[in-house]
């Protein structure tokens, strides 16, 4: 059985975990580009809402960010985040994994995995020191997010230093922090998975978690440049969940829905400051794309040079 801090871990890693990461690519220039950072403007003739992408995971070498951001974080009255994890009921989010991704006594993991699958999941335990029994109550789609979350911490990646994370913590009244989602909503989405889905995004996190430091270093290079284009290039290589249909439910969906919040920001006339993880804003079916089709004016912030 997970402890509570194990669960907690879990569903805040899950989703990045499982989109991957990226990499800006460079070469010498003769002049400097305008430094940029993964941050966006959409405005209406009533408000402005900023676009934050986030990593969930960071490291020390990621701040101060940038000070365009903390000044448009500073004004804005609204903080949207996916979830508000100082709101979490540990005990809540242990109930909900139960519910959703236990087993009950007459079933069981083997059961429900190829032997191909169970042969690399022992592998992978035994040579990460994870308990490989005490997962066999768990259904497929914990255990690859529990494979990535072990994998992420290994390699060293710090959700405390998650950009969602520190605006969080720099919240203060009278600027209300608003949720997109709730631990219930993204535990059901994992569990709605087909059991084709299930065990596709378990050989998935099996095959990229020993790539989670490459992918760390990535993310941080990715989110230093702040380059879109290079962020759904290597979005689009590297992102796995298994099968395009489980992908469309966990990334192509939710944005739909989270565009749908930021529409009704621009329609009101409090300043909004929303922070996604970044895989979410980018794209042709990101964010920054959906609200540019419903006429909104949707710009990536241009940083004063140093």
């Amino acid at each position: 059985m997970l402890n509570r801090r194990r669960v907690v871990a879990v569903w805040l890693l899950a989703i990045t975990a499982m989109l991957g990461a990226a990499q800006a690519q460079t070469s010498p220039q003769t002049q400097p580009k305008p430094r940029r950072f993964l941050m966006w403007k959409a405005t209406s003739p009533t408000a402005t809402v900023y676009l934050v992408g986030s990593v969930h995971l960071g490291d020390q070498s990621m701040y101060p960010l940038p000070q365009e951001v903390e000044t448009a974080f500073a004004a804005a009255m609204v903080l949207t985040v996916e979830i508000n994890v100082k709101n979490v009921d540990q005990s809540q989010a242990v109930t909900l994994v139960q519910k959703y991704g236990l087993y009950g006594p007459d079933d069981n993991l083997t059961k429900h995995i190829s032997a191909e699958t169970a042969a690399a999941l022992l592998e992978f335990c035994t040579k990460h020191n994870l308990p490989r029994a005490g997962m066999e109550q768990l259904k497929p789609w914990i255990v690859a997010i529990t494979l990535a979350a072990a994998s992420w911490q290994e390699a060293g990646a710090d959700q405390s230093l998650g950009v969602d994370i520190h605006f969080i913590n720099e919240s203060k009244p009278p600027q209300r922090i608003d949720e997109l989602e709730s631990v219930e909503f993204q535990l059901r989405l994992f569990a709605s998975a087909t059991e084709d889905e299930q065990q596709a995004l378990l050989s998935s996190a099996l095959k990229q978690g020993d790539k989670s430091k490459d992918m760390v270093q990535r993310i941080q290079a990715a989110y230093s440049a702040g380059d879109p284009d290079a962020l759904q290039k290597i979005m689009e290589e590297e992102s796995d969940m298994g099968s395009k249909s489980l992908t469309k439910k966990l990334l192509d969906d939710r944005n739909v829905t989270m565009a749908a919040k930021v529409d009704e920001y621009l329609k009101g006339k409090d300043p909004v400051f929303v922070v996604v993880g970044a895989a979410h804003i980018v794209g042709d079916k990101g964010i920054a794309k959906l609200l540019r089709d419903k006429g909104y004016k949707v710009e990536q912030v241009t940083l004063q040079a140093k």
